[in-house]
């Protein structure tokens, strides 16, 4: 891949984020905050996900049409932008594996998102308490998963920067 054709994929995946976190309900009650089952960093059990779902019943339609058809496109944007940075600062081994964890990353954040949607599309809360907990396991990890590669390619930015 071309300088140019990286520099675009990489503000593809800002500006997906971007409107992602734009779209996302603003409000939730005071339940937490940021407002988004993805952004949660730290786990959440099953009646929180209930009070989140209560108190953003009036924007549903924004975060079930505007900030999930966005969530199936960024996780491969990111996933996709991370491979390339890796192939171009990191040994090749080294790329390889951190390659290969970008995709696994990728993989839960789709998993993450489609139990996520089984959640919004039963708004009354009408859903086994395994679901949120579960939702929020892999929140966790992928935002585990997320914190490795970035420190990753912070660290080969850095020592590239160095030489």
């Amino acid at each position: 891949m071309n300088d140019t054709a990286f520099r675009a994929m990489i503000g593809a995946s800002v500006a997906v984020f971007a409107a992602m976190a734009l779209a996302s309900p603003m409000s939730c009650g005071g339940v937490w905050w940021p407002c988004s089952f993805d952004a949660r960093l730290l786990p959440y059990g099953a009646d929180t996900a209930r009070d989140y779902l209560a108190a953003i019943a009036p924007s549903l339609w924004r975060y079930l049409w505007i900030v999930q058809p966005l969530d199936l496109l960024f996780p491969a944007l990111l996933c996709l932008t991370l491979r390339e940075a890796f192939a171009r600062r990191a040994p090749e081994r080294q790329a390889a594996r951190l390659g290969h964890l970008a995709v696994a990353e990728a993989g839960v954040d789709y998993l993450e998102n489609a139990l996520i949607r089984a959640m919004l599309k039963r708004p009354d809360g009408a859903f086994p308490d395994l679901l949120p907990e579960a939702t929020s396991a892999l929140t966790t990890l992928k935002w585990l998963m997320l914190a490795v590669l970035f420190v990753a390619l912070a660290r080969l930015w850095s020592e590239r920067r160095r030489r």
